[in-house]
């Protein structure tokens, strides 16, 4: 089931040009010779999808070609008391990293932090270095243009006892973008499968699905795998979705 009418016309343009005023940001794999091995726990990451300091920080985790295991804390989600417990008080992004037992705030750090340990490098998040105000300001652009699309949670169900959902994504394609905002709206907790241009992993997507596309979920909850955006989203209204039958039962769970 496709997004149809002008409503999904508006909604794909609207995704294209949030990927362009990012100039491609997310979408090509940088690993540089020398970086460490795979991280041997995945790294997690508390955010949600339309804050401009959380994109940057996903922009580079898809860059360096890292997994990790996503923690929707749009507004209103319940989880956000889970990371003031962690954190001590609710700021988005927030990494949690097990390997090196750190915890950090702050996107710019954040980033440092992941050049440091898994890049080699403390490049911003492009090929080159881009002032961080500038950078700042040009998600925050974004996420004007999607008009806060991520950014509310729709459900008050904690999710629990539910298996995190794969996605396989590359952080700048506007389709992924569409499956990340509802995953985000849905309190969907997922682990996200970074396969930049360049990955290595893309081999797995191909083997796994048939083809190297994105995005691509699999649900370990009731054993669907799909590609294209608008089935995704359609798909996880319906089984997540607060008004829907599978949202009660999971709620309920």
């Amino acid at each position: 089931m496709r997004e149809m009418g002008d409503m999904g016309v508006t909604n794909n343009a609207s995704s294209f040009a949030a990927s362009l005023v990012r100039l491609g940001r997310g979408a090509f794999s940088r690993v540089i010779e020398g970086r460490p091995a795979e991280p041997a726990q995945v790294l997690e990451l508390y955010d949600f999808e339309g804050c401009p300091y959380c994109r940057k920080v996903r922009e580079v985790l898809t860059e360096l070609d890292l997994d990790y295991q996503a923690h929707p804390v749009a507004h209103g989600s319940p989880r956000r008391e889970e990371l003031v417990r962690l954190g001590g008080k609710m700021q988005a992004p927030y990494l949690v990293d097990k390997n090196t037992n750190t915890r950090l705030y702050e996107s710019d750090d954040i980033i440092a932090y992941l050049n440091e340990r898994y890049g080699g490098t403390r490049r911003a998040g492009w090929w080159l270095p881009v002032p961080s105000l500038l950078d700042n300001v040009n998600s925050g652009i974004a996420s004007v243009i999607r008009l806060g699309r991520g950014s509310r949670c729709r459900t008050q169900s904690p999710r629990d006892g539910l298996k995190p959902l794969t996605l396989y994504n590359m952080e700048g394609s506007p389709f992924c973008r569409k499956v990340r905002e509802t995953l985000s709206e849905l309190n969907v907790q997922h682990l996200v499968r970074n396969v930049p241009k360049g990955s290595p992993k893309r081999a797995e997507l191909e083997k796994r699905g048939g083809k190297v596309q994105v995005p691509y979920l699999v649900d370990p909850n009731t054993g669907r795998e799909m590609y294209e955006s608008d089935d995704i989203v359609a798909y996880l209204e319906a089984e997540y979705g607060a008004r829907s039958q599978g949202g009660r039962r999971h709620a309920a769970q």
